[in-house]
Parts: C-alpha cells; sequence; structure tokens
C-alpha cells in the first residue's frame, strides 16, 4: 500500500477520541503524500465537534509545502450556509485552528485570505496571525471589533502586539459614535472605552492632551 493510500484508510481515525493524536502522528510521518487526504477531510463539512478537523489543519501546517498551503486557504475561506448554532460554533473553532496553521506556516500568501477571514468571519485566529506577519491593515479591523463584547479581551491584546502603530486608529475611534435615536449604543460606548484603556497601555507621550479631552466625554465609562 503507498502512503497516499495509506493516508487515506486512516485519516478518519483523526475522529476517534482515543486514537486521533496517533493517527496524527502518522500522518505527519507520510508528509507529502498525506496532504490530499487530510484536506479532504479538512473540506468535509460542518460538525458538531471541531476538535477532529482541528487537529487536521495542524497536521497541514506541520507538514508544510505549497499545496499543503492552498488547501489551508481554501478551507478557511468555505462559505458557511445556515448550519445550526452548536455547528457555528465548531466551524469558527475549525477556522480558527486553521489560522494558526497559516501563521506556523508563516508564508506571505496568506495574508491576504487572514485578512478576508477577519472581515467576514471576525476570527481572533486570524487576528493572531495577521499581528505575527506584522500587517497593518488589520488595525482597523481590530478597533472596530472592539465592539464584540465576547472576543474584546483577546482582541485588544492582538492590538497591543502592534503597539505605537495602533495608535492612530485608536485616537480616531475614541471620537466616533454610534447612536440610536441620537444616544450612543453600549457597544460603541465601550468600544471607545477600551480604546482609551489601550492608549493608556502603549503609553505615548503624544496622545496625552487628546486623552486629556476625553476626561470631558460625556459617557463615564470613556472619562474615567
Amino acid at each position: 500500500m503507498d502512503k497516499e493510500s495509506r493516508a487515506r484508510n486512516i485519516v478518519h481515525g483523526l475522529s476517534h477520541p482515543f486514537l486521533s493524536h496517533k493517527i496524527q502522528l502518522e500522518l505527519i510521518s507520510l508528509g507529502d503524500a498525506a496532504v490530499k487526504p487530510i484536506i479532504s477531510f479538512l473540506l468535509s463539512g460542518p460538525t458538531n465537534e471541531h476538535e477532529p478537523r482541528c487537529l487536521a489543519a495542524e497536521a497541514l501546517g506541520l507538514i508544510g509545502g505549497e499545496e499543503a498551503l492552498n488547501g489551508l486557504i481554501n478551507a478557511l475561506l468555505a462559505p458557511l450556509y445556515n448550519i445550526d448554532p452548536v455547528k457555528a460554533l465548531a466551524e469558527e473553532a475549525v477556522k480558527n485552528c486553521i489560522c494558526h496553521a497559516l501563521q506556523k506556516l508563516g508564508d506571505r500568501k496568506a495574508v491576504e485570505p487572514l485578512l478576508i477571514a477577519l472581515e467576514k468571519y471576525h476570527l481572533v485566529g486570524a487576528a493572531e496571525a495577521l499581528a505575527e506577519f506584522g500587517e497593518q491593515r488589520t488595525i482597523p479591523i481590530l478597533v472596530g471589533l472592539l465592539e464584540d463584547s465576547f472576543k474584546r479581551t483577546r482582541i485588544s491584546d492582538v492590538i497591543l502586539k502592534f503597539g505605537i502603530n495602533a495608535i492612530e486608529e485608536l485616537v480616531k475611534t475614541t471620537d466616533f459614535k454610534r447612536l440610536r435615536d441620537d444616544i450612543e449604543i453600549l457597544p460603541s460606548i465601550e468600544r471607545r472605552a477600551e480604546a482609551v484603556k489601550l492608549l493608556g497601555i502603549i503609553g505615548d507621550k503624544n496622545v496625552i492632551p487628546w486623552l486629556l479631552g476625553l476626561l470631558d466625554d460625556e459617557q463615564e465609562l470613556v472619562s474615567f
């Protein structure tokens, strides 16, 4: 039995709760011959469990090569249609794993797909990978995502990786209010407040006058 056939025979073992890591190691040891079967498994569609396909993504990141890179990108950008909430959460986890595998590969060909995934799916994994690539087009997207209370802490951590390069967008967003019936909505307030906090952490003295001006902001969360 050739290596690719062996890979096809065992790849579904990634779903086995006790053998999955052993199967992953064997697939990695098969190298390039295992790439196509792993990609097919990764693209096999939404499930309630994320770990099997996360193991597949991780294996592709470790095997490497152009075919693995392209397979990861295709899986990252694969559309999701009308899936239930449980599958949606699992798919988000899988796509985050794919982002980390692309980060591991380190090929800048992944940057544009990662930007698309960040904008479309709001993947923290994409943000983390793009920060490692030093891709500054990520910053305004991340600043907008500070309105997401569930992802805010991790998004803030990524913004801080950009250091002083994030200052301009953070300053701009403190001045941008989203209103409903002439009243600023809570996500907007929280985004501006988090931006102020991040500016303080970055600690550039040039923004002190701007921060002092925010002491008079009508929102206590922002002016505090």
